[in-house]
């Protein structure tokens, strides 16, 4: 997978570009090894824009192939379902003089096994990597209700906040009791997030 990557790089000019070459990408990798996002994805440093934030190629399962931004303020998450989807934007940053982080989608894309997602989560959680959890609430498909009304419910207020922020992006009836709960919850960054969700839910009733 990331020798498929180098490949593609080869076939076309980056070179004014911020992307890292195969070398380079190694070896920033493993200067990365022990954050949990690279650590736990297998993610690989693919750029360097010189703002502390970077694009890592996903090579661990339920996400292998995807490309996750790694940000400093906090807003990590999955922005490019492939590594040629990545490219294309880096390609159309370059030409209009632009950052890639000005070309990601405002959802991310959902990973195609949602079982893998849910399991995946599971295991984080149980290690204790809640902020990565968080980074990878927008890729779930919000099918799972019982995985939603966990993290809602759950005494780290930034996971219920993460679970109402995406229902309110993605909102359907399904969903209300989910916000609701979010809405109900002790800490106001949750509860103040789950009630846009309700009302958001409660424009399509």
């Amino acid at each position: 997978m990331l020798q498929e990557y180098f490949d593609q790089l080869k076939c076309a000019d980056w070179t004014s570009s911020s992307l890292l070459d195969a070398k380079t990408v190694v070896e920033q990798s493993k200067i990365f090894a022990s954050h949990p996002a690279v650590h736990e994805l297998h993610g690989y440093v693919l750029d360097d824009e010189n703002t502390s934030n970077h694009h890592l190629l996903i090579t661990a399962p339920p996400l292998a192939g995807s490309v996750f931004f790694l940000s400093h303020d906090g807003d990590s998450r999955v922005v490019f379902e492939s590594a040629a989807d990545f490219l294309d934007a880096v390609g159309k940053a370059q030409a209009e003089g632009l950052s890639v982080s000005d070309l990601h989608p405002r959802l991310s894309p959902v990973a195609k096994d949602q079982t893998g997602m849910a399991n995946f989560i599971h295991a984080l959680l149980r290690r204790e990597c809640n902020d990565l959890v968080v980074s990878l609430v927008p890729s779930l498909g919000l099918d799972d209700l019982p995985l939603l009304q966990l993290l809602a419910s759950d005494a780290d207020f930034f996971l219920g906040e993460a679970v109402a922020i995406e229902i309110e992006k993605r909102p359907s009836k399904a969903l209300l009791p989910v916000a609701v709960t979010c809405a109900e919850h002790v800490h106001p960054q949750v509860s103040v997030a789950g009630s846009r969700a309700v009302r958001r839910i409660q424009r399509l009733l």
